[in-house]
């Protein structure tokens, strides 16, 4: 989720006859992605561990990925430069964002978790703002008022949340959608020239493999993935297949579509995440979740158009 590409989208836009195969795929992904915060939090429920979680996401994807590069004849890089790059981007855009998720999905709705995530262009422009890669403009700026005034209206209001117990646990799921867009930036940052997209990917899930592991092994939170098959297992079965499957829908929409095209992700993710927490767990959300979805999707309406116009 963290790398950039330089095309453009067919010159006919979005009802250009080009533009239906990634448009599919791009419900598809927000379709996938919306649902694992839903698994996220069947699988904390089931008692995963945080640790264990985000090893075998990563270590499934990574077996996934490497044999998809193999098959497709891309080699291993290892100079120093890419493995400063697939060390920084594993650490900053996988090992924390999922461990964070995996502890927070346990204490607040999934829905507004994709809601929380969902803000990663928001919170994108503004590190991109502060680090003075990118330049001030008035419609980014009204979205992230926007995008804050949301937030507030989730922790705020006693009656917003099911419980004010979950208040600081939304706070702290707001690490995850910082965690991915500072990530975003280190790696269009410190991506080397010609590495291919799959082998960016397969890098960084390998470097998360192997993190995550000793730090599973630690706490003594290995999960016996299908030793008593249940909702659990499957959930987590499901976490690593949309891992997996994800990577190629998102390099393949940037490849037919670019990158522009492809930020419309956070919006289909957000309806998606909502949808699957209502489907599964009857997830029932207050006027003010309500209001504040609503501010987050105008709010990334306009950094999306203030950055697009750049």
């Amino acid at each position: 989720m963290s790398t950039h590409e330089t095309l453009k989208p067919p010159a006919g836009g979005l009802f250009d006859p080009r533009m239906v195969l990634p448009a599919a795929m791009l419900l598809l992904l927000g379709g996938l992605w919306g649902l694992s915060f839903s698994l996220s939090k069947v699988a904390a429920m089931g008692g995963v561990h945080p640790f264990a979680y985000a090893w075998m996401q990563s270590t499934g994807a990574a077996i996934f990925l490497t044999l998809v590069c193999w098959h497709k004849g891309i080699p291993l890089e290892f100079s120093r430069r890419h493995l400063v790059f697939f060390v920084g981007a594993a650490v900053i855009g996988l090992v924390l964002p999922n461990i964070n998720i995996i502890t927070t999905a346990k204490h607040i709705p999934a829905g507004v978790m994709s809601t929380v995530v969902s803000s990663v262009p928001v919170l994108g422009y503004v590190l991109a703002v502060g680090l003075r890669i990118e330049g001030f403009r008035w419609a980014c700026a009204i979205g992230i008022g926007l995008g804050l005034v949301g937030a507030l209206m989730m922790v705020v209001p006693d009656t917003s949340l099911p419980s004010p117990d979950m208040v600081p646990w939304v706070l702290m799921a707001f690490l995850t959608p910082a965690l991915y867009a500072f990530s975003g930036i280190f790696s269009d940052r410190m991506r080397p020239d010609g590495t291919h997209s799959l082998a960016a990917a397969r890098g960084m899930l390998i470097v998360a493999s192997l993190s995550t592991l000793p730090l599973m092994l630690a706490v003594d939170g290995f999960y016996p993935l299908m030793a008593d098959p249940g909702p659990t297992d499957y959930a987590m079965l499901g976490q690593i297949s949309i891992s997996s499957v994800a990577y190629i829908l998102y390099f393949e929409i940037l490849k037919r579509a670019g990158p522009v095209f492809l930020s419309l992700v956070s919006y289909v993710v957000n309806l998606f995440g909502l949808g699957w927490g209502w489907v599964i767990f009857g997830e029932v959300h207050s006027a003010w979740i309500w209001g504040a979805v609503g501010c987050v999707f105008v709010s990334m309406v306009l950094v999306n158009l203030g950055r697009k116009a750049r």
